[in-house]
This record gives structure tokens, sequence and C-alpha cells, in this order.
């Protein structure tokens, strides 16, 4: 059983988790910053999905590490964006460096997909586009460091 304390005169980041046996576990200890005030939430969201979701995440992995083997026994290696590609040219990331949780955290429980997609004939290539956005996030924040770190060495010299 899992609780959430929702009481609107306390802080937004104070969240309050009880395991059947009673014991609290305050997730403030883990959530100092600012920035991980949504950690809480996507704690609660990740502990909602089902087998079903999970294994729709395994099944995704499996399909995007074929893809890269085979963008990497083909040679299909962009030198500019420095990764493989598939033959869309679009970019590929190794599962291994897939945050698993983030992948999980998107993929819509079962009532939700169904409505979406009845009420909605291009919700799967939307949803498909999503998750390769969250796949590939990594190579994006990659390049933006090195942007950065680029545009510093430009204003040094």
């Amino acid at each position: 059983m899992k609780q959430i304390e929702n009481n609107p005169l306390k802080e937004k980041s104070r969240a309050l988790a009880v395991i059947q046996d009673d014991e609290g576990f305050n997730w403030n200890d883990f959530l100092q910053d600012e920035d991980h005030i949504g950690s809480a939430l996507v704690a609660e969201i990740l502990i909602e999905k089902t087998y079903r979701e999970r294994c729709i995440v395994g099944y995704r992995m499996e399909e995007m590490e074929k893809e890269y083997n085979e963008a990497r026994n083909y040679g299909r290696y962009d030198k500019k964006r420095e990764c493989y590609v598939n033959n869309k040219g679009e970019q590929l990331v190794h599962p291994s460096i897939i945050v698993y949780n983030d992948v999980l955290a998107i993929i819509p429980l079962s009532g939700e997909y169904y409505s979406n997609f009845a009420k909605d004939k291009d919700y799967l290539k939307k949803l498909d586009k999503i998750i390769k956005d969250v796949t590939t996030a990594i190579l994006r924040q990659r390049d933006e460091e090195r942007m950065k770190k680029n545009v510093e060495i430009w204003v040094m010299n």
C-alpha cells in the first residue's frame, strides 16, 4: 500500500511513502535540490507500471539493440554526429546507455494507451517519436555539452 502525503500547506517537495508494515520513508532525504522535486512523482509513476509496460520496455530495448548491431555491422557510422544511424538516417544509441526508468515512465498504462489510440489514429507514431526522443536524449545532452565547451574555447581565443 502506498500513500502520498497530500497537504497543500506543506511544500510540494515533501512526499511520504508508507509500506505495508507501516514504516515511513521520507523522500526529502534524497530530494535536496529543486531539480529533484519531480523525482518523487516519477517514482510514484514507476510503481504504477504493470508487467505489461515493463515487457514493452524490454521488447523495445531488444529491438533497439538489434537495430544498433545491424547499423554497426553494416558500418553506418555518421562521423558528423558521432553515432550509428539506421537506414532512415536516425540516430541510434546502444541500449546499455539508455536509462530504463526514463523509457518506462513514458510508456502509457493500458487504459490510457487504448483510449488515446481510439481517439487519434496517429497516436502510435507520436508515441514512437516520444520514445525515440527519450532514448536519444543522451546524445543531445552530449552534443549540448560539446557545443558549450566549443563556445568557451572560442570565447577564450
